[in-house]
């Protein structure tokens, strides 16, 4: 079943941000998300942000470090409000809370971070930065920005507390193992075309890889 949100519609903007980095900022997810971060060159991403400047994208943001950075604020901010509306809606009526309804906190707003074809650029962008950026030592904005990630922190608070992990790096990476499960999901259905074919069957495979990165959570404090 899937969670309401009060706030269901995620405006694409932010405070610190203007319309022209926001173009570059989205057009930059998509082709990172379709190649890889270090593939894609400045000039392709402004011809694709609507730029005829070519030298737009290193004038707003210097380096490509900082546009990565940019795109991790971007949606990191998009989804504060949605998880922190679904954490306080459960304290509010008192509920306890499981691992199963923390992970569908933290991978529900992700269904929403989509490109005008439907596709969850995000999801491919953070499967190829968990698998290759993060490793190399490439930062998170949940890493850096404790204004921005608020009710990021508190989902991997309670599911580090409920798995028992005493090592809160170590905890985080189980999480994001166990997350990767999920958005490796949105991506292999993304190329099947699912979502727009069968969404029925879409909603199917997405409960199941919530139960396997639930059980791959649990499988971590037996």
């Amino acid at each position: 079943m899937r969670l309401v949100y009060e706030a269901r519609v995620i405006e694409p903007s932010l405070p610190f941000a203007d319309e022209t980095k926001l173009r570059i900022i989205a057009a930059a997810e998509s082709l990172y998300a379709q190649r890889s971060i270090d593939s894609v060159s400045f000039r392709e991403i402004a011809q694709t942000a609507g730029n005829k400047n070519t030298n737009a994208v290193q004038y707003h943001f210097g380096n490509r470090e900082k546009l990565v950075q940019a795109i991790f604020a971007w949606r990191v901010w998009q989804m504060e409000g949605p998880r922190g509306a679904a954490l306080d809606r459960i304290e509010h009526n008192g509920e306890m809370f499981d691992l199963r309804t923390l992970m569908r906190i933290l991978c529900e707003p992700v269904l929403d971070l989509t490109d005008d074809q439907g596709r969850h650029t995000y999801a491919a962008f953070m499967s190829k930065y968990l698998l290759q950026q993060r490793p190399a030592g490439v930062p998170h904005a949940g890493d850096t920005r404790p204004d921005l990630n608020r009710n990021l922190r508190r989902i991997l608070d309670r599911m580090n507390e409920l798995v028992g992990a005493e090592d809160l790096h170590l905890g985080d990476y189980r999480i994001a193992l166990s997350y990767l499960v999920v958005i490796n999901m949105l991506v292999l259905s993304d190329n099947e075309g699912l979502q727009k074919h069968d969404p029925d069957r879409f909603r199917k495979r997405y409960e199941t890889a919530l139960t396997m990165a639930v059980a791959a959570l649990e499988s971590s404090c037996a």
